[in-house]
């Protein structure tokens, strides 16, 4: 049986990425296997980077809300830091996302009090989404792994305020 997170992040028609590389969190490691296994996604940097950098240089970034393109799907990942992921949640809500998902280390109490109030759906706080997917980078493996032993891997998504203080990378 999948993870209910595993089916969320295969299942998702397009997705949205929003990082901030003001603050150094800019997601370059999941454009590119979002890239690398061909998922429809458009990512939007609050730091106002317009290309990606990393291993995918010189792909597409967004820096307007309103240049996004009509297709983006309903789920943003969100990977800011915690003290602008307020913020990140407005800005998905904006672009018309319904559901959110925190990354490691991006998860604030506030911002999901925030998601919650406009409606949108949390779907996890604090775990890679990569971590989900069959097709990633020998680093994103290993980081699968070392979930895995941990025990995170199969634990329920994790969606309360109280659990957005718990922001481990396992």
């Amino acid at each position: 049986m999948a993870h209910p997170l595993e089916t969320v992040i295969r299942d998702a028609d397009g997705l949205l990425l929003i990082g901030n590389s003001a603050e150094d969190r800019f997601p370059a490691l999941s454009y590119h296997v979002y890239t690398l296994i061909k998922k429809r996604f458009y990512c939007f940097d609050m730091g106002g980077l317009t290309e990606s950098r990393g291993p995918t240089k010189g792909g597409k970034v967004y820096t307007k809300l309103e240049e996004l393109p009509d297709d983006l799907g309903d789920l943003a990942i969100i990977w800011v830091l915690p003290r602008t992921a307020f913020r990140a949640v407005e800005l998905a809500h904006e672009a018309g996302c319904r559901r959110v998902w925190f990354s490691f280390q991006t998860g604030h109490r506030d911002a999901v009090a925030r998601a919650k109030e406009l409606g949108m759906e949390v779907v996890e706080i604090g775990r890679c989404p990569i971590l989900y997917l069959d097709n990633k980078s020998a680093a994103c493996k290993a980081h699968t792994l070392a979930v895995k032993v941990s025990g995170l891997y199969g634990k329920p998504p994790r969606t309360d305020e109280a659990e957005a203080k718990r922001r481990e990378m396992l």
